[in-house]
Order: structure tokens, then sequence, then C-alpha cells
């Protein structure tokens, strides 16, 4: 499998502020002078995650499971599957940039519950092929671990998503109904209104936003607003636990709450203090996550509220 270049984890804030700077110029001209142009760049610049080595805990994680791949139609997916194949699986979908690795802390809390455990990287993003990625990238995805799952007889018992990860679980679920748990960490809730905020991040003019979502449109083959709430989940029967930290500075608790409450049967869990990838090193996290899977505890459901969700930042910074 041929593995793109990655990022490196050592680039400074500084360097990223230059490099934003020096686009949001590079926009604004293209903008105003070649809106066709500006377009391109903004398309490609919105389906492009960035890649990230293995940190060394991860990497040790990774050589204690068993590697293979699936296909996918976006090229072959990196994944690994910890425990016995005869258990009850429980698959993890990671967020934007992100990689099946960053799960670690939860694998060894469920092979200790009785599951085994299947990880991946998405589209693009860690070992895997491909060079661009979006959420109706990673609803495929599921689509593929989940057949593949199926072909050797694994009965899915739950799914653990983060970020995008976990948006990507309520658009597969509700074209694949299944008798299954969810667990929701950091959840966004609308794509439309991730892509104004990049847009802003990017000085692209809204009349140009909206040409941009409709070739991405356009060429994946599907509408936004399929992913946008209530529509996305409120059919859904799976039970659903929200996990969701009010100082996440990339995806406000806010959406979290947005999410929780179109679920027709989730609950609420806020936890304070752990922004938006620390929470899922934190073992209280992982006990709150085994535990719904598990159904051994009932956890309280999202307190009732008119509350919008908004985005405080981007994806690219998911």
């Amino acid at each position: 499998m041929t593995v793109p270049t990655r990022l490196s984890t050592n680039s400074t804030n500084v360097r990223n502020a230059l490099a934003l700077a020096w686009t949001r110029l590079q926009m604004g001209v293209s903008a105003a002078l070649a809106p066709a142009l500006a377009i391109d760049r903004a398309t490609t610049l919105f389906l492009t995650p960035p890649r990230f080595d293995h940190t060394q805990r991860e990497r040790e994680l990774l050589a204690t499971g068993k590697p293979y791949t699936v296909d996918s139609p976006y090229g072959p997916l990196a994944a690994w599957r910890f425990g016995h194949p005869g258990r009850p699986a429980i698959l993890l979908s990671h967020g934007w940039g992100g990689r099946g690795a960053q799960f670690r802390a939860f694998v060894p809390a469920l092979l200790d519950a009785g599951y085994q455990v299947v990880t991946f990287d998405h589209a693009a993003h860690g070992l895997s092929a491909g060079h661009e990625a979006s959420l109706p990238h990673f609803v495929k995805d599921l689509e593929s671990m989940a057949r593949d799952l199926d072909t050797r007889g694994a009965r899915i018992a739950g799914v653990i998503g983060h970020s995008l990860g976990a948006a990507a679980l309520g658009a597969w679920l509700r074209a694949d109904p299944r008798n299954l748990r969810v667990v929701l960490v950091a959840p966004p809730h609308s794509v439309i209104r991730y892509s104004g905020h990049f847009a802003r991040m990017l000085g692209l003019p809204e009349r140009l936003r909206r040409e941009m979502q409709s070739r991405i449109e356009r060429r994946l083959g599907i509408a936004w607003s399929e992913y946008e709430l209530p529509h996305a989940v409120s059919s859904i029967e799976a039970p659903a636990l929200v996990i969701h930290d009010a100082g996440d500075r990339e995806v406000s608790q806010a959406s979290g709450l947005a999410v929780a409450r179109a679920w027709r049967d989730a609950r609420f869990v806020p936890t304070t203090g752990l922004g938006h990838r620390m929470i899922l090193r934190n073992p209280e996290v992982v006990a709150d996550a085994v535990d719904f899977l598990r159904d051994a505890v009932r956890f309280a459901p999202p307190p009732a509220s008119n509350e919008r969700a908004a985005y405080h930042a981007p994806a690219p910074l998911l």
C-alpha cells in the first residue's frame, strides 16, 4: 500500500498562522480576479485532510493488533483487529485528520469487557489510501468496514466515533439500521455551518462558498442537507451516548447537545477540562463509554433547551 507523505507533528503555531495568512491573501486575490480558480483552491483545501505520523504509543498499540486491509470505493483502508474474532465487535471511527490508533485508551478496556475491537484509518488518513476525504467519504468507509465484518461473521455490538467520525455514524446508521449501541465523542452537527466557518477562515465570499458546496455535492452525488440535524439522526432507533467537553474549542459542546437532542434515544455526559482530543485519553470517558456499551449504567438524557449549536473553529483543526 502506498503511504502518502505525512505532515510533521512539530509544526509550530507561528508557522501555521503564516501559512493561513498567505492562503487568505491568495484566496482574496483569486476571489476578486479569478473566481473559478478560488473555488478550485477552496474545494481542494476543503477535501484534503492533514496526515500525521503515529505517536510511539500508537505504534505500540497497533503492534499488538492484527493488521489487515478492507476494500473501499476510495482504495484500501488500513485496519487492525484486537481480541478474539468470535467476540462481539466494537468498531471505532476517528475524526478529521485523525487515526484509528487515537482510540488507544479504549482498546484494553473494551477487551477486558469481553469485546473484540476493530479500528481503522479513514480514506486519506493515517496509513489508508486516498488523497481526499469528507463526511460522505467517512460514511462510505464505515459501510465498507461493516460489510467486511459481516462477511467475516462478526456481530457488531457497538460503535464509537470521535468528531467527524462520530457525525458519520449517524448518516451510516440512518441508511443501514442495526441493533447496536453508539457512543459519540465531540460530534459536530452541521457540515453547512462548518463550511461557512471554513470559508470565513480563508476569506472566501459566501457566493463562492455556495458554489464550492454545489461543486462538491455534484462530485460526490449527495446533498449536504442530508447530513443536517435533525434530519440526519432523528429516525435512528439505536441508543446513543454523547460525550462532549465544555472547553472544546474546535467543536462547541452545544453541537453535541444538538446531536443528543435530535437523536431519538440519546443520553448526554458533559466533561470539563479535556478539550477536543484529550477527551479520548480520559479514563472516566473510557469507563462511561464501556459502561454504556455494556448497558451497565443508565445515563441522563440531554437537558431540554432552546440552544442552537455552533462551531468555534472549522474542521481542518479537528
